[in-house]
């Protein structure tokens, strides 16, 4: 019978890999190297095969596409939003050529979008690699026989697995069958972009090497969700709490933990990343290059939703609350700002909330998101301070459209002390030196290009932005009155306070201590945390162990971080005061961003 493209499985693929020459070559010259006979190394892989290669068919297709169904329609909308324009380009792409579909990671659910817009398309089955801590009774049985790689955790020392494995990707590969699987290789505990592994990556990549592949096309797609159920485990993951095991028994419950109302579901597709071939495989370098390219594009099509505007407005006025028209303002304006800049906005973005607050934002109330008081004369809207890491989470997954801004911010206000042609040089080398210090937070475009998009920034609020900057306080003040939206507050002041914590720390310890990156954490932590019960920082959204690493990584690439003497105690207390200088700036935007709250019209 006809059966549609949905049902394209590759077969025979042991035997077809045993017997093909390149393969046989392979096991050949490790026989020869190692002095183990290839008969005995051929039946090792074939070993490693029965382990490693999926045995889908359309049955357990069928049951794995119903069981995404499933567990997705438990607390999202049964439609997943997108663009069919972008997914037809999709299919044009992964049709004629190898292709590889590297999604942003914030859910377990995330490996269950891909497939399932892949499966209602009518695509071919995309092979997916699962972590070994997935691959338990019963969701590892079906996720094998549905297009699943499961691999060793650690397989470094074993050349035989890495051959078998590198032969396997580059028969499918050949075959059109896409490759799919998050490339950050673990879930985002903060909502934004973490750095690309380049594991997986670099075998893909080497086994495009082995087989010749050309044209090859990596498509980065980003996964959004209105509300996402696991951003409470992760605030208290955070916090230094340690995290479940995966089991079925944990499984059934994580599905159970799914049935409330939780919006929507976006998947937006990318630009390719085309490789006319694969790089060779020793340059770093290139593969570095690629994965921040795919990096890049996956954030720029991020789409800004209801949930992450309205937390990036709360929480910019937080500890205070909004009333319901201010609220709708800060929505205007941050919407109209996105807009201008030609910014992904979510499709179906609701921008007559006032009279749907059943919906999304009803929902959030629910989940005590936000909290919303009407016994006085007017409705009132806000965060509970305990709400803050689970608010920043929503916040993060845009803040990295208004970093460039919140820069520029900071750096105005660092020149605005300064006349003359000398202010121009304060401006540009606090930029520059805001970008190094949040180097480990944030993508950024190459320094040229970077330039010139804070130049174009600029260029919004007035052409002759450079003979007011070197007018001083006065400029700075004609600048920021064109500036109704002010977002260095509201997008830094979480990893300023964070990275305070850690100066702090590096300032207390001995002249000739060293700092490991585990006790820099651990130590970060409950500094952190008297720092906040201290009111020295503003939120518990400051606390965590992403960013304390982060902040470690910042130091430690200051060489800050190892002991030196009376020279290096100097350098540990300038990195604290740069960082309290900062801060102190950050608190001056919020408090302007609140008296100027609806009373200047954004260009």
């Amino acid at each position: 019978r006809l059966q549609g493209g949905r049902y394209k499985v590759p077969r025979h693929v042991a035997d077809s890999l045993l017997a093909s020459p390149g393969f046989n070559d392979a096991v050949a010259q490790l026989a020869s190297d190692s002095g183990k006979p290839k008969s005995e190394l051929m039946a090792e892989a074939a070993g490693y095969m029965e382990e490693m290669v999926s045995r889908p068919s359309p049955f357990w297709l069928d049951m794995y596409a119903k069981f995404n169904k499933f567990c997705l329609g438990l607390g999202y909308e049964e439609e997943i939003v997108c663009d069919q324009g972008e997914v037809e380009k999709m299919r044009q792409m992964v049709r004629d050529n190898p292709a590889m579909l590297l999604w942003t990671h914030k859910t377990y659910l995330d490996g269950m979008v891909v497939p399932k817009v892949l499966y209602d398309n009518d695509f071919p089955m995309p092979h997916m690699f699962g972590g070994a801590n997935m691959n338990f009774p019963g969701l590892g049985f079906l996720l094998h026989r549905a297009g699943a790689i499961f691999i060793k955790r650690s397989f470094q020392d074993n050349e035989l697995y890495k051959i078998t494995l590198r032969h396997y990707i580059g028969y499918l590969m050949e075959k059109r069958f896409p490759m799919n699987w998050a490339f950050e290789g673990t879930r985002s505990r903060m909502g934004k972009l973490m750095p690309p592994r380049y594991g997986l990556l670099k075998y893909v990549l080497e086994a495009c090497h082995a087989t010749g592949a050309r044209n090859i096309h990596i498509i980065p797609i980003s996964i959004s969700y209105d509300l996402i159920r696991d951003v409470e485990e992760y605030a208290t993951e955070q916090t230094g709490r340690g995290k479940g095991a995966e089991s079925l028994r944990w499984f059934i419950g994580y599905i159970r933990s799914l049935a409330r109302p939780m919006g929507k579901v976006y998947m937006d597709v990318g630009e390719p990343v085309v490789l006319a071939q694969a790089p060779e495989p020793d340059d770093k370098l290139a593969l570095s290059k690629i994965a921040f390219e795919v990096a890049v594009e996956a954030n720029h099509v991020t789409p800004i939703t209801f949930p992450s505007l309205v937390t990036m407005s709360l929480l910019g006025a937080s500890p205070g609350a909004l009333t319901e028209a201010e609220v709708v303002e800060d929505l205007r304006v941050l919407l109209e700002w996105a807009e201008a800049r030609k910014l992904r906005i979510s499709r179906d973005f609701d921008r007559s909330y006032p009279e749907q607050t059943e919906g999304l934002l009803g929902i959030m109330i629910d989940e005590g998101i936000i909290t919303r008081y009407d016994e006085g004369p007017e409705v009132v809207y806000g965060i509970d301070l305990e709400q803050h890491p689970v608010a920043s989470y929503y916040r993060n997954t845009i803040i990295h459209f208004f970093v460039n801004k919140a820069i520029v911010e900071l750096a105005l206000l660092k020149c605005s002390e300064t006349e003359g042609s000398a202010a121009l040089e304060v401006f540009w080398s606090e930029v520059d030196r805001l970008r190094d210090l949040f180097k480990f937070e944030f993508f950024y475009a190459p320094t040229e290009e970077f330039h010139r998009q804070i130049r174009e920034e600029l260029e919004r609020y007035d052409e002759n932005w450079e003979e007011l900057l070197q007018q001083g306080s006065k400029g700075f003040a004609q600048l920021q009155n064109n500036m109704l939206l002010l977002v260095a507050h509201v997008t830094l002041l979480t990893y300023a306070e964070a990275y305070s914590i850690i100066a702090d720390l590096l300032a207390r310890l001995d002249p000739e201590e060293t700092l490991e990156e585990g006790d820099c954490v651990n130590q970060a932590l409950k500094l952190g945390q008297q720092a906040y019960l201290q009111r020295r920082i503003s939120s518990r959204s400051s606390i965590g162990k992403q960013l304390f690493k982060n902040g470690f990584k910042m130091a430690q690439h200051r060489k800050l971080t190892v002991g030196g003497g009376d020279e290096q105690a100097g350098k540990r207390k300038a990195l604290a005061r740069e960082i309290r200088d900062v801060l102190r700036r950050l608190e001056f935007i919020r408090a302007l961003g609140v008296a100027r709250r609806g009373t200047i019209q954004e260009k």
